[in-house]
C-alpha cells in the first residue's frame, strides 16, 4: 500500500495535535452542548503546554489548521507527486473520524426521547392513547369432561383512541378497534363534542349509555380482567341498558368547596329485536329503525358530597312499537333502576351497584306484552399497594348476583335461574403503563334443582399495556 508524503503529514499533524500545544487557528465550529451547561471553550496557551484540567477534545479538520499541508508534501519531495486517490483516502478516514465524535456528541445530547406531537392548523389539539390487551384462560378448571374445558390465548383489545379539541367549546373523540376477541377494525365511541359552559354540553354520536357505572369505567381502569360476566353482560346484552349506542346526550355539573354534582341526559336509537336467539348487543352497529316511537332515554345524576365518597343513581328505559300490523299502534316501554356507590379512601377502594326492572329477554314482543323483572348487583373490595419505584400490587375481591326473572312479590322467583359469581383477583404494575392481572372465578348457580348447582372454576391472566 502506498501512502504519499501529504498523507504522512496529515497523520503526523493529527498526532501532534493530541500531544502538543493546540494550534493556533480558527478552530471549527463545536457540538453545540445542553442549554443547562456553560459552553466548553479551549483557549490558546503561548509556548510549552501547561499543566491543565483535561477538557473534552474537539478534532479540527479545517485548512487553517493544516495550512499548505499538501504543498508541503510536494515541495520536500518534487519528483514523487500527491496521489489524489491516496489523498482522498485519507480525507475519508478524518471524516470518518470526526463523524464518530459528532455522533457520539449528538447521542449524548439526544438522549431523552422527544415526545410525540401532531400538529394541524385547525386543532387546538390533539391526544393520542391507546391499550392492547393479552388473555390467557382456562375455564371449566373442574369439569370433568376435557371437552367441556377451556385453554386458550386471546388477543382481547387493540385500541387506539384519539381526542382532538378546535377550541374550548368543540371537539371530537374516537376509539380505532384495530383488532381483538374476534372482532375486526371499527370504531366505537366516536362522538363529537360541544361544551357551552360548566352546566350545559352536547355529544352526538356512537357512546355508552350512561347507565351503568361499571359500563363506564375505562378498560385501561379495570380492576378485573374482565367487567361483570353476571352484572354487566346481563344489562349490556339482554336488556341493552348499558352498551354501545347511536344517540344525542345532554351533559354538565358543578363543584362547590369540594362538592360536586354532575348529569346525563341521552336519548338513543334502540335497537329492534324480535328474535329468539339475537340480542340487543351492538345497538351502535343497527342500520334499520323500524319503530318510529322505539327511542330510548337514559338519565343519570352523580353527586360527590366530599371527596372519597361518589353516589349515583340511574334510569334507563328501552321501547317498543308494534310494526307487524300497520292498523295496529301498541307501543310500550320498560324501565330499569340503578344505584350506584364508589368511596376510595387511603390504600382502600370499595365500589358497587345494583339494578332492577323489567327483563324482555331480548325481544321487543316481550316489552309489548309484558315482561318479568329482574335483580343485579355487584360489590368490589381493592387493596392498593403505594407505588414504590413506580411498582405497586393490588388485591381485588369481586361479588356478582343475578336473578333474571325475580319474583317481587311470589319471593324465590322461577327456579334454576339466580347465580352468584366470586372473583378473587392479584394485580401487578411493573410501571404504570405495564400490568400483569390473575383472576380466579367461581360460579355458583343458586337453585333447588337437584344437580343443577355445581360450581365452575375459570382461571384468567391477562397482560396490559396502556398509554
Amino acid at each position: 500500500m502506498r501512502i504519499s508524503l501529504s498523507t504522512l503529514s496529515l497523520l503526523c499533524a493529527l498526532a501532534a495535535l493530541r500531544s502538543t500545544t493546540p494550534v493556533t487557528a480558527a478552530p471549527a465550529t463545536p457540538v453545540a452542548p445542553p442549554a443547562a451547561e456553560a459552553p466548553v471553550t479551549h483557549p490558546v496557551v503561548p509556548g510549552p503546554a501547561a499543566p491543565a484540567a483535561p477538557t473534552k477534545e474537539i478534532i479540527d479538520t479545517s485548512e487553517a489548521a493544516f495550512p499548505n499541508t499538501a504543498n508541503t508534501a510536494n515541495t520536500a519531495n518534487p519528483s514523487t507527486p500527491a496521489n489524489p486517490a491516496d489523498e482522498s483516502a485519507a480525507d475519508s478516514a478524518i471524516a470518518a473520524a470526526v463523524a464518530d465524535v459528532d455522533s457520539a456528541a449528538s447521542a449524548a445530547l439526544t438522549s431523552q426521547p422527544e415526545p410525540l406531537l401532531f400538529r394541524n392548523s385547525s386543532l387546538a389539539h390533539l391526544d393520542l392513547s391507546g391499550t392492547m390487551q393479552l388473555k390467557a384462560l382456562y375455564h371449566g378448571v373442574t369439569d370433568d369432561r376435557d371437552a367441556d374445558k377451556r385453554l386458550s390465548l386471546q388477543l382481547r383489545r387493540f385500541k387506539l383512541e384519539l381526542e382532538g379539541a378546535l377550541d374550548a367549546h368543540a371537539g371530537f373523540r374516537g376509539e380505532l378497534l384495530v383488532d381483538g376477541n374476534g372482532r375486526n377494525f371499527g370504531v366505537d365511541n366516536a362522538y363529537l363534542f360541544y361544551r357551552v359552559n360548566d352546566f350545559v354540553g352536547f355529544k352526538g354520536g356512537k357512546q355508552k349509555r350512561p347507565f351503568s357505572q361499571e359500563a363506564l369505567q375505562s378498560s385501561k381502569s379495570l380492576y378485573t380482567i374482565e367487567r361483570g360476566e353476571l352484572y354487566h353482560e346481563f344489562l349490556a346484552t339482554t336488556t341493552g341498558y348499558a352498551s354501545f349506542d347511536l344517540g344525542l346526550v345532554a351533559y354538565g355539573g358543578f363543584m362547590d368547596d369540594g362538592a360536586s354534582l354532575s348529569y346525563e341526559l341521552g336519548v338513543f336509537n334502540g335497537k329492534q329485536n324480535d328474535d329468539s336467539a339475537g340480542n340487543y348487543n351492538g345497538q351502535q352497529n343497527e342500520n334499520l329503525d323500524k319503530g318510529f316511537k322505539a327511542k330510548d332515554v337514559v338519565f343519570r345524576l352523580s353527586a360527590s358530597p366530599w371527596k372519597p365518597l361518589k353516589l349515583e343513581g340511574a334510569v334507563a328505559t328501552k321501547a317498543a312499537e308494534d310494526v307487524s300490523d300497520r292498523n295496529s299502534f301498541r307501543y310500550a316501554v320498560n324501565t330499569a333502576y340503578q344505584l350506584g356507590a364508589d368511596y376510595a379512601y387511603k390504600r382502600l377502594h370499595l365500589l358497587g351497584e345494583a339494578s332492577w326492572g323489567d327483563n324482555h329477554k331480548k325481544q321487543d314482543a316481550k316489552i309489548i306484552s309484558g315482561s318479568t323483572r329482574f335483580f343485579a348487583f355487584y360489590a368490589t373490595g381493592l387493596w392498593r399497594e403505594d407505588y414504590k419505584r413506580n411498582r405497586a400490587s393490588e388485591m381485588v375481591l369481586k361479588l356478582e348476583g343475578l336473578d333474571p326473572d325475580f319474583g317481587w312479590s311470589e319471593g324465590d322467583g322461577a327456579p334454576n335461574d339466580g347465580k352468584l359469581k366470586y372473583t378473587a383477583g392479584v394485580n401487578y404494575f411493573f410501571s404504570r403503563n405495564v400490568s400483569v392481572m390473575a383472576n380466579y372465578g367461581v360460579l355458583q348457580p343458586i337453585t333447588k334443582v337437584e344437580g343443577a348447582g355445581d360450581l365452575s372454576q375459570d382461571l384468567d391472566l391477562l397482560w396490559r399495556l396502556v398509554f
